[in-house]
């Protein structure tokens, strides 16, 4: 029995030393509560496990070991077991059993001991793949359908990456660790941003709806460049509109004029265009081809913007020849009420039917793949304003900005005027003037 002892003791780690001296009684204060012990027998002579100080359990005789142990807590006027450690580890050695019984012991005595992180069933329900799941679930009919595939895969990634941690734990070195592994995979400074930001809005889920969490860590710092804007002029813009055929010209004459977003210029009705007061109303959009009932952006109220001056004969064609359609309750079913058909289906413009507009006439003329229809509808209209010396205020509204700071993305350009004229824009009639002008220099 001496040559074991003394063979234990030069086994013996910190932790047993340590354990050892609480057992000799350092004070009621820095007393260890619960004991390590095991359910098992020894597998050879079936009989029980002696328990060592420095060494743990064995069996003296076949000098075999435990491989399961647990602990026996009191505490809080409950006896509880423990099979696991707080990151639900099972307790598969001795030195694992110590070290967690001291970690448990240091939390009682700080007054942050958690038993729900300790036992196993309860602790599932902490992993953060378990919290992510329940968090999609959640939010799945919340998210617009164009960006639900996007939102899938960040949580998808997120679970991968963080799996049975316990959310609780999540520090800012996690996230630091979760932003190289996403720029591991290849992915963009920006993706990763909208890759963080997400799993952001989760924690902030858990601490401000679910009080899971207490604190949620600052995320780390990403040099983001800010995008290139593309943008062409009034001219170049009248040469596309020339290539656009004839049915399809009056939706991308109003995102020239108008500067809306092409989703919710399919998404406009009838009843949304008021010739009388000369305004329109932006009220809801298309998210892919679902109709959503509001504008884009989080709480973007519905925008009444001024209508163009060389929109308004073609709207009124386009409403009378509606109204006559509409008369017929089937076509009305058809149509949906809404303004701009796709004279090859007399339905409302799907995503890719007016994207293969764009890339037809991108095609026929030679411009780069990089430019879409955005570029030359909406972020034009807003650079050409700017570069006419309209204010900046003053093309956020048009624009239906919730935050002028969206609106300052264009600094690309002169915004230093403050005469606002929207009349200046033309795209209509520039291939009337050029010939005026070409006349006027041949007769010359």
């Amino acid at each position: 029995m001496g040559k074991l002892a003394e063979t234990s003791f030069s086994l013996t780690s910190s932790p047993d030393a340590i354990y050892h001296l609480y057992n000799q009684g350092l004070g009621e204060a820095m007393k260890v509560k619960g004991r390590i012990k095991t359910k098992e027998k020894c597998p050879k002579c079936k009989g029980k496990f002696e328990h060592i100080y420095k060494m743990g359990f064995i069996c003296n005789k076949c000098k075999t070991m435990p491989r399961r142990f647990y602990l026996d807590l009191h505490w809080s006027g409950q006896r509880i077991k423990i099979y696991s450690d707080e990151r639900g580890h099972p307790l598969d050695s001795y030195n694992l059993s110590l070290e967690t019984l001291f970690k448990l012991n240091a939390e009682i005595r700080d007054g942050s001991f958690d038993l729900s992180k300790y036992i196993k069933k309860t602790q599932a329900e902490y992993y953060t793949k378990v919290r992510l799941t329940q968090y999609l679930k959640k939010k799945e009919d919340k998210i617009a359908p164009s960006n639900i595939n996007s939102f899938k895969k960040q949580i998808n990634v997120a679970c991968e990456f963080f799996g049975t941690k316990d959310v609780r734990d999540i520090r800012k070195l996690d996230l630091e660790q979760y932003e190289d592994f996403l720029l591991g995979k290849g992915l963009s400074a920006k993706t990763v941003k909208n890759y963080i930001d997400t799993f952001m809005a989760f924690l902030r889920y858990l601490k401000n709806d679910l009080e899971i969490v207490t604190n949620v860590p600052k995320p780390p710092h990403l040099d983001i460049r800010q995008p290139v804007f593309c943008w062409v002029t009034p001219e170049t813009q009248a040469e596309i509109l020339e290539e656009i055929p004839e049915g399809d010209r009056p939706i991308i004459i109003f995102l020239m004029l108008q500067g809306v977003r092409p989703s919710e210029a399919r998404a406009i009705k009838v009843e949304d265009v008021d010739l009388e007061n000369k305004v329109v109303f932006i009220r809801r959009t298309f998210s892919k081809n679902v109709l959503v009932p509001r504008r884009k952006g989080k709480g973007a109220p519905p925008l009444i913007q001024p209508i163009h001056p060389e929109l308004y004969p073609i709207l009124d064609d386009l409403l009378t020849k509606r109204k006559t359609l509409d008369r017929f309750s089937q076509t009305r079913e058809l149509t949906g009420g809404f303004l701009f058909l796709n004279p090859r289906t007399g339905k409302p413009y799907s995503e890719n039917g007016i994207r293969r507009i764009w890339h037809r006439v991108r095609e026929k003329l030679g411009i780069s793949k990089t430019v879409r229809l955005y570029d030359v509808t909406r972020h034009s209209f807003a650079s050409n304003l700017l570069n006419r010396n309209v204010p900046i205020s003053k093309i956020s509204k048009l624009l239906g900005h919730t935050s002028i700071g969206t609106t300052e993305r264009y600094s690309h350009v002169d915004v230093d005027s403050l005469r606002y004229d929207l009349g200046q824009i033309s795209i209509i009639h520039l291939p009337d003037r050029r010939k005026e002008k070409d006349a006027h220099e041949g007769s010359l």
